[in-house]
């Protein structure tokens, strides 16, 4: 008789593969955890499109682009959702909805525009902003099931350069938003230049339901943000490309979940050179396999980094031979990875899911968002969930505090002027 001690065989493969394809995405990013083998095979090229059959789950990219109207002079935000075949669900019962604002504000020519993403989550969840001329409505948003919230304003007016979502936790949701501004130029006491950016930094956190001002961080004034590119959330951190004005040596910065630079700033790799190497949107950071990477042109197409945490170093991952894609595209810019063999590139008009592997191409078509400025990776399940904290200190579920405008408050002062008038006469 066998020992009822001894060890169960392990499961092959492919069981396993079946079993992880039928869970949800909390299971499988938990699952991302246990092993090196269980991780790897959530990142095959198989493996997403039978997940979101299987569980009714989306994955791919939300992208945006900001068009500005020359006869009116008014800017419009477009945004619409991209994914490979069968990884978007069915197009007919998935609404991709973002907030719709209640409150009728009279449109602000330059300054008011419609709803926009700033962020996204691999759990389901958007953070979006109506910008208005004197101050931004922030919502966080679920738009797979039509649900958003309007968040407080941050304490700070500075004009916001960039805006990160972490999702701690979906049930129940439990979320930051980490916003970083920019004041000004930093001076000192005596009133002479520093030299030196200041950009302030703000997290909101749902527990709280507040804004929270956190440690200002300094620059040099030839060291800034990269306008578009969203922000990469890979290893724990958030990492943003900061550009240098001679486009020499480009800096990478890390901030843990509440806001704070945790390591020197470090370089990004040092491709050979090439005309496109400086510009965005050529090169960028994108995550892969839950750790941080970086994309860059090559004379073969694509170069793919990594950037390894424990001896911060970058190593050279692979070369994405994209000829192939080119004989159906004019010019296709590589963007990130959907997965470990699946690389997403975009022209003018059309996203492209480009499979190293087998070179096989699946192509959608852009419908609004020509030539797409940001792209922000987006995972999500079709469950309603609650979007507030049960412990949330909050007002209305879509309404914010009632504000005075100019009007009102000049009528209140007319009336308090005749009423002591009328009364001084009496």
């Amino acid at each position: 008789m066998a020992s009822s001690s001894s060890s169960n065989p392990p499961l092959p493969s492919d069981i396993i593969f079946k079993i992880l394809t039928q869970t949800s995405l909390r299971t499988v990013d938990t699952c991302k955890a246990v092993n090196k083998e269980w991780r790897d095979l959530t990142y095959e090229s198989s493996f997403m499109p039978q997940f979101c059959a299987r569980s009714k789950n989306i994955s791919g990219y939300f992208v945006q682009s900001l068009v500005k109207h020359r006869l009116d002079d008014v800017s419009e935000v477009f945004a619409e959702f991209v994914s490979m075949d069968g990884c978007s669900g069915n197009n007919t019962t998935t609404p991709f909805r973002l907030p719709i604002d209640d409150e009728q504000v009279k449109p602000r020519r330059n300054y008011d525009f419609r709803m926009k993403i700033v962020a996204s989550s691999m759990q389901g969840f958007l953070c979006c902003v109506r910008t208005l001329r004197y101050n931004d409505r922030y919502y966080i948003c679920k738009p797979t099931t039509k649900q958003w919230f309007k968040l407080p304003n941050p304490k700070t007016r500075y004009s916001t350069v960039k805006v990160a979502l972490i999702v701690l936790r979906s049930i129940p949701l439990h979320f930051k938003i980490i916003r970083l501004s920019s004041p000004s130029i930093l001076y000192h006491h005596s009133g002479k230049k520093l030299g030196l950016h200041c950009y302030c930094s703000e997290v909101f956190d749902s527990e709280r339901w507040e804004w929270r001002q956190g440690k200002d961080l300094l620059f040099p004034r030839e060291l800034y943000f990269d306008w578009f590119p969203p922000v990469v959330n890979a290893n724990g951190l958030i990492y943003f490309k900061l550009n240098q004005r001679d486009n020499q040596d480009h800096k990478v910065m890390a901030l843990n979940y509440n806001g704070e630079e945790i390591f020197p700033r470090f370089s990004l790799p040092k491709p050979p050179f090439d005309e496109y190497q400086g510009y965005y949107p050529f090169n960028q950071l994108v995550e892969y396999k839950g750790k941080l990477g970086f994309t860059h042109l090559s004379p073969k197409g694509m170069k793919l980094w990594i950037f390894e945490n424990r001896n911060h170093h970058w190593e050279l991952k692979t070369e994405v031979d994209t000829e192939a894609v080119k004989a159906v595209t004019s010019f296709p810019i590589p963007k990130g990875f959907f997965n470990e063999h699946i690389a997403l590139l975009l022209d003018s008009y059309e996203a492209i899911f480009y499979d190293l592997q087998d070179k096989s191409i699946n192509k959608v078509k852009l419908n609004k968002c020509h030539d797409v400025q940001e792209i922000f990776p987006f995972r999500s399940d079709l469950e309603p969930v609650d979007l507030r904290m049960p412990t949330a200190n909050t007002i209305s579920t879509t309404k914010s505090l009632y504000r005075p405008s100019y009007t009102s408050f000049t009528l209140l002062l007319l009336i308090l002027l005749f009423g002591i008038l009328w009364f001084s006469h009496a």
